[in-house]
């Protein structure tokens, strides 16, 4: 699979099949990762925590989803907290948690969601855990280094079913000249 047609054909998945994900593969696809530009050359400014195991995972997400209940701010973009059945982690038998600047993790994680999917996983880049992976709760459950906050939380696994292409969005383009 080339470059662009990783770009056009990815998609956030959200029924992954149970089967693991070897090591070996998760690797290459953090290594690849790691490929994104550091703000300056030679730094390794994030951190990847691999969690395994869709039952370790699926407790982790209950847990991240209380704490969204009960901690959520006013305003909108939390009716995800009051949806019956909700998995915060999908069922996925992989979360992948980049720790480091949000820039820097936003490069890896897009990195790491291209070269999953060439490799025929899938991924989700999840926002459900964020106000919990702030916790020291959580910053020990996925060994986020002292000094480090999670900016980039990835489910990762083989696609059960993959949602169909929407149509092709058209940005906004200001040229100036």
């Amino acid at each position: 699979m080339d470059t662009i047609e990783a770009i056009r054909t990815r998609r956030s998945i959200r029924s992954f099949r149970s089967d693991p994900v070897e090591r070996a593969v998760i690797a290459e696809i953090i290594a690849d990762a790691a490929q994104a530009p550091p703000p300056f050359a030679g730094q390794v400014p994030w951190s990847f925590s691999v969690l395994e195991g869709a039952d370790r995972i699926a407790a982790l997400g209950e847990r991240a989803l209380a704490y969204a209940r009960e901690n959520r701010p006013d305003g909108p973009g939390y009716d995800w907290t009051r949806r019956d059945g909700f998995k915060v982690f999908w069922n996925a038998p992989v979360v992948v948690v980049i720790s480091g600047p949000a820039a820097d993790c936003c490069r890896a994680g897009q990195n790491l969601m291209l070269s999953a999917h060439a490799r025929g996983l899938g991924t989700c880049w999840v926002g459900a855990p964020s106000l919990w992976l702030g916790t020291k709760e959580a910053k020990t459950a996925f060994a986020i280094p002292t000094g480090l906050e999670a900016g980039a939380v990835l489910c990762l696994g083989y696609p059960d079913a993959a949602p169909p292409a929407p149509a092709p969005a058209q940005p906004k383009i200001i040229w100036l000249s």
